[in-house]
């Protein structure tokens, strides 16, 4: 499973999002229809730099991958409030996280690349969005 799959699952299972939320969640793609307006997209987010392969007989920083995570909420026209208020209760739910287990997959660490979530701006429907970027810490030799 990616790490996509394990936040997509994750807020789900916590109820964050998808089933009597309201928000319809989303993974890899956001389409203007049929989505509802409260919408949570979970997609990939480039990480950190390329990992440095092992050396003979040595793990090296191949030994780790700090997989990079994109959510974007978005909201009903004109209401940046609500849209505000998903992504802070997504980031809450995540950012901070040890030792914890992801959908599948156990994670060392799970931070937000960012203080807070963002505010990106309105689409060209009125709708608000906001964006959080995640970098989510495995080790590769347990999770390959």
């Amino acid at each position: 499973m990616s790490a996509v799959d394990d936040v997509f699952d994750f807020l789900e299972y916590n109820g964050i999002a998808n089933g009597s939320t309201g928000w319809t969640l989303v993974r890899r793609r956001m389409l203007e229809t049929p989505a509802e307006d409260q919408l949570v997209m979970v997609s990939e987010d480039g990480g950190g730099g390329p990992e440095i392969p092992a050396e003979a007989g040595t793990l090296g920083d191949a030994a780790m991958y700090d997989i990079g995570v994109l959510v974007i909420v978005r909201a009903a026209r004109w209401d940046g409030d609500a849209s505000a208020t998903k992504a802070q209760e997504i980031f809450d739910a995540l950012h901070g996280q040890r030792f914890v287990t992801v959908g599948s997959t156990e994670y060392l660490r799970v931070r937000a690349r960012t203080p807070e979530p963002i505010f990106v701006g309105f689409d060209d429907n009125g709708k608000p969005r906001h964006t959080i970027s995640f970098m989510l810490l495995r080790d590769a030799v347990v999770s390959a």
